[in-house]
Parts: C-alpha cells; sequence; structure tokens
C-alpha cells in the first residue's frame, strides 16, 4: 500500500502541471552511477528520460544496470520514478533541482538476490552547454531495509 501511495502521489503532481505545458519538452540521459549498498560500492550504467513540463517541474524515470561490483556483491538492476523540482540559476545555463519518488534496487550477493525499494529522494544540479546538450550531477538516498546512497555523473539531451 506504501509503494501506491508514494506512486499515486507522483502521478497526481505530474497531472496537476498538465495544463502549463508551454514550456514543455522532452530530455534523456545517460550517466555512470556509483551505489552504496551496506558495505558495498557497486557501479551503473543509468539511461534517465523525463518531461519537462515548464521551466520548474517535471517527471522523469530511470534505469539502471550494474556494470562494476564489490567482494562478490553485484548490481543488477535499478528502476526509479521521480517527480523534479527545478530552479534555475541565472542565465548561465546551470540549474538546481530537488527530486522525490520511489526506486527500487535488486543485489546479487553470495547468498542470493536482495531486493530492495522504497522513497527515494535527492538532489543535484546540471549546466546545459548548449539548448539540447548538458551535464548533470545527481545524489539520491533510497530509504529502504538497505538504506542505499547513489551518486551519478552524466549527459543530458534535451529534444
Amino acid at each position: 500500500m506504501k509503494k501506491f501511495t508514494i506512486m499515486a502521489a507522483v502521478a497526481a503532481a505530474a497531472l496537476m502541471t498538465v495544463p502549463a505545458v508551454a514550456h514543455a519538452e522532452w530530455y534523456a540521459g545517460a550517466a555512470y552511477s556509483q551505489y552504496s549498498v551496506e558495505d558495498a560500492d557497486l557501479g551503473g550504467a543509468t539511461g534517465r528520460l523525463g518531461y519537462r513540463m515548464n521551466p520548474n517541474f517535471a517527471i522523469e524515470g530511470e534505469g539502471t544496470v550494474g556494470v562494476d561490483d564489490d567482494q562478490g556483491v553485484e548490481l543488477n538492476h535499478a528502476v526509479g520514478a521521480y517527480a523534479v523540482g527545478i530552479l534555475p540559476i541565472g542565465s548561465s545555463g546551470f540549474e538546481a533541482h530537488g527530486r522525490v519518488g520511489y526506486q527500487t534496487v535488486e543485489v546479487d550477493t553470495p547468498l542470493g538476490d536482495v531486493d530492495d525499494d522504497g522513497l527515494a529522494y535527492g538532489v543535484g544540479v546540471g549546466w546545459n552547454a548548449t539548448s539540447s546538450i548538458g551535464i548533470r550531477a545527481d545524489y539520491t538516498r533510497i530509504q529502504g531495509d538497505l538504506d542505499t546512497d547513489a551518486i551519478s555523473l552524466g549527459a543530458s539531451f534535451n529534444f
């Protein structure tokens, strides 16, 4: 029930902004993400797809597949959905963002697979070098049974 409530809140927030679609644009991204799960540091390749409804709000989904393991612990995949608040910083293309949503993470350990999911929230910064290409850095915390942290750095593409 908790998972459903979080996803419903993200969907409701997205629908409330539909009338303000004048600035709407899609964006995609590719990043390297470093997950800290308990005592293991795991790397992953992350893909992100989002829809910016106005200059200050977007919704996005992301998926990660593991590419780097630690002491027999391996990231199988992670999937998340977020509502994103955006704050442009001046006219130089910089912006800060905060996001909240839901994420699930599956980790393979010597004792078997471990699934963890829960509320996820974080902050980040981005810089648009051009109107269609930028870079983005994020920190995200997943509040599940295994409090997990993730840091990512990658490219973003607006279209």
